[in-house]
């Protein structure tokens, strides 16, 4: 038990756990360890432990080594849904930590090789499957970029941006119950954002970053073929009502500019010129929803 006792996680972890800029954390923790200082009955060394870790510039830079009981101690400060998902996510990691050290026969109470690599190394990021298209998750591109998961929802949140179910999926439900089955994954979230090569490549080029595919996409396996994804337009119906819309507005601008066009009269001219505006910021706000519907996707059985 003491074993399991020593075993902690990064700062840098636990905020994109939180969705939390690290500087922020770390403020944070700072000041709780300054109430916690107040009660000498208390060690804040239970909770935080500070280190520091060396960058590639070759600074070095304070972090925390944050024990179960300090993850208890910030998840009590969170409330709502925010702190379920915290909760589940830092058990689930100390769970996983555990059945790792369970697996090594212990000789003495020292910190071990194994225990220094869980410590230092919380996460490694993987290239994860959905319907067989290589992915990575939000806290995946978090942690090569070396960035916060709040800047990673950022770019996720605009629709003009990013394209759902193209360059990212939402998974809830049966969607992601059958996403933790193809990748084996046991975890008690209740959603999860996921990033395709399309997503991923806009979000480094917006950053000025290199991007290359086979850094984060290798190829997948002969065994495993990837399945081309098709949008499923004609099926969707609430992009054909809104297509149908448009349609009728751009017939009804057509007529009013024919019309437009041969009045002779200053009266006539005012007044079609307010229609075709009036028309014309209709079309606009429908073709921004036509653009914005959400699209479902098919696998393409037989395309190469």
């Amino acid at each position: 038990m003491n074993n399991l006792q020593t075993l902690t996680l990064d700062s840098r972890e636990v905020a994109v756990m939180l969705n939390k800029r690290h500087d922020h954390l770390l403020r944070d923790i700072d000041t709780y360890i300054s109430y916690l200082g107040q009660n000498p009955k208390l060690g804040s060394d239970d909770f935080f432990k500070e280190t520091s870790y060396k960058a590639g510039t070759g600074r070095r830079y304070k972090i925390y080594q944050i024990t179960k009981k300090g993850c208890e101690f910030l998840a009590h400060k969170q409330t709502g849904r925010k702190g379920s998902s915290f909760t589940a996510s830092y058990i689930n990691r100390f769970h996983e930590m555990e059945a790792q050290l369970g697996k090594k026969p212990w000789v003495s109470v020292k910190a071990t090789p194994l225990q220094q690599t869980l410590i230092e190394e919380p996460y490694k990021p993987t290239v994860k499957y959905w319907k067989g298209v290589p992915v990575l998750t939000k806290l995946d591109v978090a942690m090569i970029l070396k960035v916060d998961a709040s800047s990673i929802q950022n770019y996720i949140r605009r629709p003009w941006f990013m394209t759902e179910n193209v360059d990212f999926y939402f998974l809830r439900g049966h969607d992601l119950f059958e996403y933790r089955r193809e990748n084996k994954i046991k975890s008690t979230i209740a959603a999860l954002i996921v990033l395709t090569e399309s997503g991923v490549r806009k979000i480094y080029e917006a950053r000025n970053r290199k991007f290359t595919p086979a850094e984060l996409f290798p190829v997948k396996s002969s065994c495993e073929p990837q399945r081309p994804m098709l949008v499923n337009a004609p099926m969707n119906i609430e992009l054909q009502k809104k297509i149908k819309d448009l349609e009728g507005k751009l017939i009804a601008l057509h007529e009013v500019l024919k019309l437009y066009n041969y009045c002779n009269t200053p009266e006539k001219s005012q007044c079609f010129a307010t229609t075709i505006k009036d028309i014309g910021i209709k079309i606009s706000c429908d073709a921004l929803d036509v653009i914005n519907t959400k699209l479902s996707l098919i696998p393409a059985e037989g395309v190469g």
